[in-house]
């Protein structure tokens, strides 16, 4: 399967830059495409005349900032167009750092790519708009959404290569249905936690065992960590994507009734996805899928627009 990206502006192109760093992804030879500012107009139709030219497509990530509309809307029509399953991920301006008319933009290009876009997955900058100097933080921030779009890709994509019955995938067409509903895109907000199975004596001397994994603690630290400020403990669905070491499979050491159960607790629907990595290390990724009306950012931003009518 041949995977489409996407990265407009400044903020899309740095979340695409950092996910082309890790080396499953590039080994998929995805199509990428990284219109220059110049040409981010479209005015000479190139930009179409390219995603016209993907073949094998079926899906896309969009990266983008909400206040890059009118370049992401035309991307987002063409794509409908072909027929291809289009994942925006999506930069939400900062409120306390952002001027008004950036936040209410963000909400009238919501409007006008829901009906293109399957699912929006939320980048909420609102979430390091606290801290001084933010914008150091930005390099950071980016390299942890890629490493959960990462995380997904893998997930979704790469055969077993395990036997047992612990080693899950789940396809990207039901990665599109529980990050969407059926008249509606869904609204994202994800996290990540991870942690070292071995220290660094294990990766000098690969015969020592990997430590317990703990995935309590990983599950709970990663809801510290949501994309989107003031997310509810509830939603509709949800994804959990495990990445272990392959020891932690063929031992059957993964706790599947724990994840559900977690993952249930806070979702009236989930589904797992468990896969292996070579490196001493276990990542859990968390894809929480709400409605609109149920993400106070977004209502706040709804609100800023319907003062200004």
């Amino acid at each position: 399967m041949t995977y489409l990206f996407i990265g407009i502006g400044n903020a899309g192109g740095a979340i695409l830059d950092a996910l082309l760093e890790y080396k499953e992804v590039r080994r998929a030879k995805p199509m990428v495409i990284k219109p220059k500012p110049e040409k981010e107009s479209n005015k000479d139709g190139e930009i179409e005349a390219t995603l016209k030219k993907a073949k094998g497509v079926e899906f896309a990530f969009l990266f983008s900032g909400l206040g890059d509309c009118n370049i992401t809307l035309h991307i987002a029509e063409t794509l409908t167009g072909l027929n291809i399953k289009l994942f925006l991920v999506a930069v939400l301006p900062a409120n306390r750092r952002e001027k008004r008319e950036e936040q209410i933009n963000a909400y009238y290009s919501m409007e006008k790519l829901k009906e293109h876009v399957n699912a929006f997955i939320i980048v909420d900058n609102q979430r390091i708009a606290h801290l001084p100097n933010f914008e150091d933080y930005y390099p950071q921030y980016n390299g942890y959404i890629a490493s959960c779009i990462a995380d997904i890709l893998i997930g979704s994509s790469r055969p077993g290569s395990l036997p047992g019955e612990m080693q899950l995938s789940m396809p990207m067409d039901e990665v599109i249905k529980a990050l969407s509903f059926d008249d509606e895109p869904g609204y994202v907000a994800l996290s990540r936690a991870s942690e070292l199975t071995k220290g660094l004596r294990g990766y000098i001397f690969p015969f020592m065992r990997h430590k317990p994994l703990d995935l309590g603690t990983l599950l709970h630290v990663s809801l510290d960590k949501l994309s989107v400020s003031d997310a509810p403990i509830g939603c509709d669905k949800s994804i959990s994507f495990l990445r272990v070491p392959g020891y932690y499979i063929r031992s059957r050491s993964v706790d599947r009734e724990l994840i559900e159960e977690f993952m249930l607790s806070y979702s009236k629907e989930c589904h797992l996805a468990v896969f292996s990595t070579k490196r001493n290390i276990a990542a859990v990724t968390n894809l929480f899928t709400y409605k609109f009306d149920q993400l106070e950012r977004l209502r706040e931003i709804r609100g800023l627009a319907y003062e200004k009518i």
